[in-house]
């Protein structure tokens, strides 16, 4: 399962911190930013496990940055 987040996060530092405290909750998560991007991506990808969004915006959000799921939009 993928799931794809438009975020608030614009510095290297912050990414690190996030990708670790996510990883610390879920360790076989696969975590993903492109800070560059106009949407400021964080990319989740599992394998063999369910995704929990609530658990991943939550942990964002108490770093206090803002989180939204990305939707698919066929243009």
């Amino acid at each position: 399962m993928i799931e794809v987040y438009k975020t608030n996060i614009l510095k290297k530092k912050q990414v690190k911190g996030i990708k670790k405290q996510i990883k610390n909750k879920f360790p076989n998560y696969c975590v993903d930013f492109d800070i560059e991007d106009c949407d400021h991506i964080l990319r989740i990808e599992t394998f063999n496990e369910a995704l929990d969004n609530d658990v991943i915006i939550n942990i964002v959000q108490e770093l206090g940055f803002d989180i939204d799921i990305l939707t698919d939009e066929i243009v």
